[in-house]
């Protein structure tokens, strides 16, 4: 038998959020969407607020700070040729992205920090996963 590669657990998880990121809402999810943007439009103000700004333009008081500048937030799908690219914000967010700040070290792992806050486990688990996709729906609504 040919060894062959299997899929890191990361990618299964962006790879699964994508799937549930593509299909269409109901009508009780359409119902808790204010919900859902306030929520995103809050943990933005609290955790990201500082380097990104309260606008989301990249000018908060931390961005001077830091040897990678924060990007404009509101431009993300001009920057994806005029598309969301929400798989990718979601990794972005749930992992880090690879993605250089705050000094030489990454962006935090919000994902992680998200379910540590919820309790860890399965309710953990949950509790991170609403808010990604609160960061992410509130983010999409900003975009110019």
């Amino acid at each position: 038998m040919a060894p062959h590669s299997v899929p890191s657990v990361a990618r299964l998880r962006v790879a699964a959020l994508a799937a549930m990121l593509a299909l269409p809402m109901s009508a009780a999810a359409q119902d808790l969407e204010p919900a859902t943007i306030a929520l995103g439009h809050a943990l933005f103000q609290d955790r990201c607020a500082s380097c990104h700004g309260t606008d989301a333009g990249g000018n908060g008081p931390a961005a001077s700070t830091l040897s990678v500048p924060p990007p404009d937030l509101t431009e993300i799908s001009k920057r994806a040729g005029g598309a969301f690219p929400a798989p990718r914000v979601v990794e972005i967010i749930t992992y880090g992205g690879n993605i250089a700040a705050h000094g030489s070290g990454p962006m935090p792992v919000w994902g992680k920090v998200f379910s540590d806050e919820g309790g860890r486990g399965k309710v953990g688990a949950a509790a991170s996963r609403r808010s990604v996709i609160a960061l992410k729906r509130y983010l999409e609504t900003i975009q110019r």
